[in-house]
């Protein structure tokens, strides 16, 4: 399995940056990585980013406890001690325990009787297409060593599950909307962190699964509502040919290594 990738931020306005432009899935964080106990840019954060796990990794001395115990009632709930709790593998499952998104779960639970009709490999991708939408680029990502493009078409048809570019645009349009229940976050820094090439394209597949641009969605809609119509989409036998295409990064198409769950046995 590959390693997921790992952004290292050299200060507070660096972090946010990544946070407000990348695909950051979970913050560690040292309050003092300033060289003083900076309760106020932790407290932004939580603010800016509420959805987004926070995990504080501390030194054992009372001032730290002092601002941890204030950043609790801000929010903050995972607490890391540095020579504590921080063995390797504990940490891991720690970091894996807090960074799952509960709108993907639940579409992913929903859909649950539909992916078992898939090939093994072909449910496992669509769940990692759910779980990390930013690393899929076009309908061509879906298809594995194995399964072509052709079969990944027929599989999903047969399972009622629409079209690959379809899977593609809800998966990243489902994203989007869980990071802009965030006020931390504009419409602009979220397409660029689902790999949009404009906003437009961005906002054309909102107005396509909600019939509201991302600016009135965040208003609007509570997670039930975008959830039921993020499937009742999916479902539907739409024509794909006139969306445009969200698989085009602007820029420089930079390689990303995709994290892909090893399948288990049948």
């Amino acid at each position: 399995m590959d390693e997921p990738d790992l952004l290292v931020a050299s200060s507070w306005l660096e972090l946010e940056s990544f946070i407000r432009r990348k695909p950051v899935n979970v913050v560690v964080l040292d309050p003092s990585a300033d060289g003083t106990l900076n309760v106020g840019a932790v407290a932004g954060l939580l603010k800016r980013y509420p959805s987004l796990p926070l995990i504080a990794y501390v030194t054992l001395h009372a001032p730290a406890f002092k601002a941890i115990a204030q950043l609790g009632r801000l929010g903050l709930e995972d607490v890391v001690l540095h020579h504590f709790d921080d063995a390797p593998e504990r940490f891991r499952e720690r970091v894996e325990q807090v960074q799952g998104n509960s709108l993907t779960h639940r579409v992913i639970e929903e859909l649950n009787g539909s992916l078992r009709m898939l090939p093994r490999q072909l449910f496992v991708t669509i769940e990692n297409l759910f779980q990390q939408p930013h690393r899929y680029t076009s309908a061509l990502d879906l298809a594995m060593e194995g399964i072509a493009i052709v079969s990944v078409y027929r599989n999903l048809d047969a399972a009622h599950l629409g079209s690959p570019k379809r899977l593609l645009i809800a998966a990243k349009v489902l994203r989007g909307f869980g990071y802009l229940r965030d006020p931390g976050y504009s419409v602009l820094d979220v397409s660029i962190k689902l790999g949009y090439k404009t906003a437009r394209i961005f906002s054309h597949h909102w107005v396509s699964i909600f019939g509201l641009t991302p600016a009135r969605v965040r208003n609007r809609l509570t997670d039930d509502d975008a959830v039921d119509l993020v499937l009742r989409w999916i479902r539907a036998a739409g024509d794909d040919s006139t969306l445009p295409d969200a698989d085009k990064l602007s820029g420089v198409r930079v390689s990303h290594r995709r994290r892909h769950r090893r399948p288990e046995p049948s």
